[in-house]
């Protein structure tokens, strides 16, 4: 959608990590630290890659290995591992999440409106839609 809509979708991604799984925020403050470094998607889609293994067998978690492998900075990467200011940003991310009624991932909004039907022509056909209202855009795209 990125593509087809160079000038007029924007995408903005929250976390919102599961409480009942254990590795679900240290896998967000992992991604968010990786964006300090511009490798925010290689760190997501390695741990999306990976879900299932996120740590290893005496449950210690594998994200450093992550970095090393997506060829972060490991030391720089540890360090905003540990920035207050990540945190408050998932904070602040489950805060909107929760006015928002979520009630698992991924959950995709356009324009505030939550998206049902999350195949890429009911996305494209929402988008559309929103194009075409008035003040909103120039219409659908080709």
């Amino acid at each position: 959608m990125l593509e087809a809509y160079p000038k007029q979708v924007r995408l903005v991604f929250k976390q919102y990590p599961l409480p009942y799984h254990i590795h679900a925020r240290p896998a967000a403050l992992a991604a968010l630290a990786a964006r300090k470094q511009k490798k925010f998607w290689e760190m997501h889609d390695t741990i999306f890659e990976t879900r299932g293994a996120l740590a290893d067998p005496q449950g210690k978690p594998l994200f450093s290995e992550f970095a090393r492998r997506i060829g972060l900075n490991v030391e720089q990467f540890e360090t905003a591992m540990k920035d207050p200011s990540l945190q408050e940003i998932i904070d602040k991310d489950m805060r909107d999440g929760a006015q928002a009624e979520l009630r698992g991932t991924p959950t995709l909004y356009i324009n505030g409106r939550k998206v049902r039907d999350l195949t890429l022509e009911g996305i494209r056909k929402m988008i559309d839609g929103e194009l075409a209202a008035p003040g909103k855009g120039a219409g659908p795209a080709k």
